[in-house]
């Protein structure tokens, strides 16, 4: 029996700019961790057709005309009219700070016209805005204003501006606006949204499964939160019987718009995807880092190939550096290997594209966040230079946030996972 060689050369493309490995030799797979729910595969699903294939954020860079600029704020009266229109709630999966389980991907909703105020409550630039309250004394307040707390998505709208900008008057964040929030106003003319404190909401967290509890949207951040926190989908769930000195609230007037955010539930883990070598190939050459791939693009046979990388792991080196034949390999209990492009919900509200193939001598391994509108973000690629392949995909029902890839199973330098971390990235890595 032929000595099976490690790949001869091994690039990674992390196309979402997270550092992985790149090794030699060979590693022994990584035990998977515990996860919930199961699922087998199940029926195939077809993403929808390919169309433009978003840069990954952490290559994006905004220009800095589009930062929203710190300065006096131009004069306006104590209350803006908020015109009735579409509000294109939440961020584009793969966003720096995007939480999928709370932030929905890209949601169109029309509003009602509003009326806001220009400033925190009391509403007054010359005194500072109150903080230490719940959310029902802050509603109490704004009724005996005239008033009623803004929902959440009034609040979002108010702070997108006329634009739908994902900073207060801007592209991106300035953070003078922390120093000096009064200095900084939305397109709509609305002061200080998302700069220096988080905002009470009349709206709700809905729940998730064991996940999240049912809890008060607020809104904004603190002055010291990372950059991406103060964009205006920020959302965070929060007790609304707490208080604190960081949290105020401003009132909206008007009859309050009945929209509000579904929270996203747990999905089936793993579901084969129905999806061509050919739109595969369109959504590679949309990428920069995968555009040069010579070739045509082609899939892995299953099951064929599936026992070839299994029937590879049976024959190893022995520490002489002779042929030394093992047990037959077999995939893990739960696991099911594949060679089948996968969709994926590693967390609720999130969904990754998993294809793996081969264009002349190389092969690949790519992971595409799905967007809604027919469209996909990259999310990370490792590409395996003169290794022929195949490769093959475990997962496990009950792993949510990892599955393994493989050229020889359980063999040192020929295997890796594609993980989705707590930091919400995916990134693909070789052991």
């Amino acid at each position: 029996m032929p000595t099976r060689t490690p790949a001869a050369a091994l690039i990674l493309l992390v196309a979402a700019g997270i550092p992985g490995g790149v090794g030699c030799g060979r590693a022994e797979q990584q035990q998977q961790q515990a996860g919930e729910k199961r699922a087998d595969g199940g029926a195939p699903v077809t993403p929808a057709p390919p169309g433009k294939v978003l840069e990954a954020a952490e290559n994006e860079s905004p220009a800095a005309s589009a930062r929203p600029q710190a300065g006096a704020a131009p004069a306006g009266p104590a209350r803006i009219e908020i015109p009735a229109g579409k509000l294109v709630a939440g961020s584009t999966p793969g966003d720096k700070g995007r939480d999928p389980a709370l932030e929905p991907a890209l949601l169109d909703i029309e509003l009602g016209g509003f009326t806001i105020d220009r400033y925190l409550y009391p509403n007054d630039p010359a005194q500072a805005p109150l903080t230490g309250v719940t959310r029902a004394r802050a509603s109490e307040l704004c009724q005996q204003a005239g008033g009623r707390l803004c929902t959440e998505l009034e609040w979002e709208r108010a702070c997108k501006g006329p634009e739908g900008t994902p900073y207060a008057g801007g592209a991106a964040w300035d953070p003078a606006c922390a120093k000096a929030p009064a200095s900084c106003a939305s397109g709509f003319g609305v002061v200080g949204m998302g700069a220096a404190l988080r905002e009470w909401t009349a709206s709700d967290v809905a729940p998730i499964e064991n996940l999240q509890p049912k809890a008060a949207a607020v809104r904004g951040a603190t002055a010291s939160a990372s950059g991406v926190d103060h964009r205006c989908a920020r959302r965070a769930a929060v007790d609304p019987g707490a208080s604190g000195d960081d949290i105020g609230f401003r009132c909206c007037h008007g009859a309050p718009n009945a929209a509000s955010i579904p929270s996203p539930q747990w999905q089936q883990t793993f579901r084969r995807a129905e999806i061509g070598p050919q739109q595969v190939a369109e959504l590679l050459a949309a990428v920069p880092q995968l555009r040069d791939l010579g070739g045509e693009i082609s899939f892995f046979k299953e099951p064929d190939d599936v026992n070839v990388v299994l029937s590879r792991g049976r024959t190893r080196l022995s520490p002489s550096g002779t042929p030394a034949i093992q047990p037959e390999a077999t995939a893990p209990p739960n696991t099911t290997l594949t060679t089948s492009p996968l969709l994926w919900n590693p967390v609720p509200g999130e969904e990754v594209l998993v294809v793996t193939g081969k264009s002349d001598d190389d092969t690949f391994i790519v992971a595409f966040l799905k967007l809604p509108g027919d469209r996909y973000r990259i999310a990370s690629s490792l590409l395996l230079k003169g290794e022929p392949g195949p490769i093959a995909l475990g997962f496990n029902g009950y792993v949510r946030r990892r599955l393994t890839w493989a050229t020889c199973w359980d063999c040192r330098g020929e295997s890796g996972n594609v993980t989705y971390r707590d930091d919400n990235r995916v990134v693909i890595t070789q052991k």
